[in-house]
């Protein structure tokens, strides 16, 4: 008879863990995290003068707007922005972008030592200011 009973304990004790850990999971920690929802201006100026043209919706660079659309990046949960932060900077930090084959065409667009640490600096979560 005991055992009749531990059975539907246990299911209830499981029920209540799982309630906490997916609250747990969707709760974002605003304290810990160094993400700010607007991109910062300096930033952006680096975003918009050498990413933008090949990264938004109306570019005709299919792949480029495929892989990231600032438009819709900056519209996105902060989770996503975070993941797309991440691959940002590893496509930084392998020398991926921007692509060779567009600076061939296209040297102006090649980032300088400033801009490309600006936007390692953000993609990696490091919250600073253009004048430290």
């Amino acid at each position: 008879m005991k055992k009749l009973f531990i059975i539907p304990a246990l299911a209830l004790i499981a029920f209540f863990f799982l309630q906490a850990t997916v609250k747990d999971n969707y709760s974002v920690n605003t304290e810990t995290t160094v993400f700010d929802e607007q991109i910062p201006a300096h930033v952006k100026t680096v975003i918009d003068q050498k990413c933008y043209g090949c990264h938004n919706a109306d570019s005709k660079n299919d792949k480029g707007k495929e892989k990231l659309d600032w438009d819709v990046f900056e519209e996105s949960r902060k989770a996503k922005q975070l993941a797309t932060m991440s691959k940002i900077n590893e496509a930084l930090v392998n020398g991926d972008m921007p692509p060779a084959k567009y600076l061939e065409n296209k040297p102006e667009g090649k980032l300088s030592e400033a801009e490309l640490k600006t936007l390692l600096d953000w993609s990696a979560g490091k919250k600073k200011s253009p004048k430290e």
